[in-house]
This record gives C-alpha cells, structure tokens and sequence, in this order.
C-alpha cells in the first residue's frame, strides 16, 4: 500500500518488523520521509538502528539537541544530507520547523512519506496531553510537498490499537476512508513464546 501512495496504517505485534516496512519503502521512493515518535529514546534508538545497518542519512531533532544542533539538523535534512528525520508531533506546531520543512522544494527535495510511529498515540494521547497528534495529518499535508504535489502518503505503524482506535486514528490523520482499506493486519498474531 505505502509503494502505491495510499495511506496504510499496519497493526502489527511487536518484533513483526513494523519499522523495516517504512525503512524499504523509503528506500525504494526518491523523496524524504519524516518519522514522527513519541518519545526522545525511540527516537535515538531507530536513528542508530539505522546507521547500525549502514544507512546513515538519518538524524534526529528533539529537545535532547542544542537550539544550534536542532538548527543544523533541520537544514541539513532540508538540503536532502538526510533521508530519515525523526522528530517528535509537537515539532509540527512550531514555525520555524513548518516554515522549513515547507521550503523542501526549494532545494530540488520533496517528500514520500510522514511515518507516524506508534499510531494508536494519536488516539490515545492525542485527546488529552498531546493535542499536536490531532493536527498531525492536516500539517502534514499542508507542510510535506511530495514531488507531484499530491497529498502526502501518511504511514501509521502500531501493534496496540483496538477498533475504535484505529478509526479514530484514521479520522485525526484525514486518512481517506475510501483510501482502499487503509488498516493492514498481520493475520497470524499467534505467539508460541508467550504462554498464560
């Protein structure tokens, strides 16, 4: 789905390689992918996943970085130095991010992807404490260029979300309900390692 530019949102247990589903289809896409997660460590851990398996155009932008590091990331990511950036929903609200993730083309770079890590946070979190997941998706659109100018391929990756949620996660993201059945579920969640 993510390679046919729809909008999938995967629900997939832990360890089913919920991350190697956006790190190949960003490869295989000539544009950059912003990766949204919810917290700093997570963050920190998939960019040097990444670089671990030698792929180092990624970066990560959050409060743990000087105002100078932030600054230097988000222009290195906008001149195309990186193809993962991982930020977190609230850099979205910010101006100055917005202003610069919106000048991409400017620099011959657009977008394939805005991977939103732990999807059921939308939901979950959104409502409450972190109102920025709401606004996610129309930030996305409006502030992501893909190089045909088409809506953005939001990609939603989570292994706990139940009914509700996922339809509130695709109604927060403006994920397209006739989007060709947005949710994707792994069929055999069974698990012989866990006994009850």
């Amino acid at each position: 789905k993510a390679l046919e530019k729809k909008n999938p949102i995967a629900l997939l247990p832990t360890g089913a390689g919920k991350s190697l589903t956006y790190q190949i289809a960003s490869l295989l896409q000539p544009g950059l992918t912003i990766v949204v997660d919810p917290i700093k460590s997570l963050m920190k851990d998939q960019n040097e996943n990444l670089q671990n398996a030698s792929i180092d155009g990624t970066v990560y932008i959050n409060a743990n970085l000087s105002a100078t590091e932030k600054r230097i990331n988000i222009q290195r990511y906008c001149e195309g130095e990186f193809l993962f950036a991982f930020v977190s929903p609230e850099r979205f609200v910010i101006d100055d991010f917005r202003e610069a993730i919106a000048s991409i083309p400017n620099y011959h770079r657009n977008f394939s992807y805005c991977v939103i890590d732990e999807a059921h946070c939308v939901s979950e979190w959104g409502h409450d404490f972190r109102t920025p997941y709401l606004n996610l998706g129309e930030n996305a659109i409006q502030f992501c260029k893909t190089f045909d100018e088409t809506h953005i391929p939001i990609f939603g990756l989570t292994a706990t979300a139940s009914f509700d949620v996922l339809a509130d996660i695709e109604r927060e993201l403006k994920i397209n309900r006739n989007d060709g059945k947005a949710v994707i579920r792994y069929e055999n969640t069974v698990r012989d390692e866990i006994n009850y």
